[in-house]
């Protein structure tokens, strides 16, 4: 990705941290910074000794964190840490990622039921419908070698939002593809054969062999996690619309639900 300032949530309940994992890789190899951000909270009591007892577990977490990013430090990698006290964390991300003016959050991704992600607001589908910048759900233990990237494209592209939606998403896998670092494929799927994409027009605009190019009848989110599991992709790159309210609950976007669907990474942009 272009970016060089990532945001980088660290999970203060688990002692693996993926996300951690799969940046420090990235940082010791490019000149990517990261803000790695940490949010905590429990009920305290009200009384006198209340700010007194919030600022000493706010160090302590603090320590976590420098310990956990030192040998990057030493290796010359620019990281920031920040640890926060609020309750809905989610929403705590969220505002840092503005506050940081970062380029993607990145963030380890657990499975979940479709049920559970319905039911119970989750941080991954919050940040994804509400961060404005690219979110990174890194899947497993942030080993995965993304050498085969699957990138998705919404074939309406006659409406403005889809057109520059995949203008992004061309541009990020172009830039994966020319750094020499994966081999990147591109699916598109449709429902109707009058909304069928044009091969030969895909072709042009992604700049791969046509053997790269999958168009595939069916719903999106079916045609991207088994076209995922065909070519064997580390990374998934697909767009993604903002909702809220009920709307988001019935009408799922086609990256929520194929996040709970995937084994490998998925870089969700807006």
């Amino acid at each position: 990705m272009s970016t060089t300032k990532y945001l980088v949530v660290y999970d203060p309940t688990q002692e693996a941290q993926p996300a951690l994992t799969r940046m420090i890789k990235l940082a010791e190899s490019t000149k990517a910074e990261l803000s790695v951000f940490c949010c905590i909270y429990e009920d305290l009591p009200r009384k006198d000794t209340r700010a007194a007892e919030i600022k000493k577990r706010i160090t302590a977490q603090q320590e976590v964190l420098n310990s956990a990013v030192a040998s990057l430090r030493d290796k010359g990698v620019t990281v920031a840490i920040e640890v926060e006290w609020d309750s809905d964390w989610y929403q705590a991300v969220v505002r840092a990622a503005l506050r940081h003016q970062v380029g993607a959050v990145v963030k380890a991704s657990r499975t979940y039921s479709n049920a559970r992600r319905r039911l119970k607001r989750t941080s991954d589908w919050t940040l994804i419908r509400e961060c404005t910048c690219p979110v990174l759900l890194v899947k497993g233990e942030g080993n995965n070698n993304a050498d085969t990237i699957l990138a998705a494209l919404d074939p309406r592209s006659d409406e403005d939002a889809y057109r520059a939606l995949n203008e992004k998403i061309l541009a990020i896998s172009r830039e994966l593809f020319e750094q020499g670092e994966a081999n990147v494929h591109y699916v598109s799927a449709y429902q109707k054969l009058a909304n069928r994409p044009d091969r030969g027009s895909l072709v042009r605009a992604c700049g791969v062999p046509s053997d790269q190019i999958h168009i595939v009848m069916d719903e999106a989110d079916t045609a991207i996690t088994k076209t995922a599991k065909d070519v064997g992709a580390g990374l998934v790159i697909m767009g993604s619309s903002s909702r809220s309210g009920l709307s988001a609950m019935i009408n799922n976007n086609a990256a929520e639900k194929v996040l709970d669907q995937l084994e490998c990474d998925l870089l969700v942009l807006p």
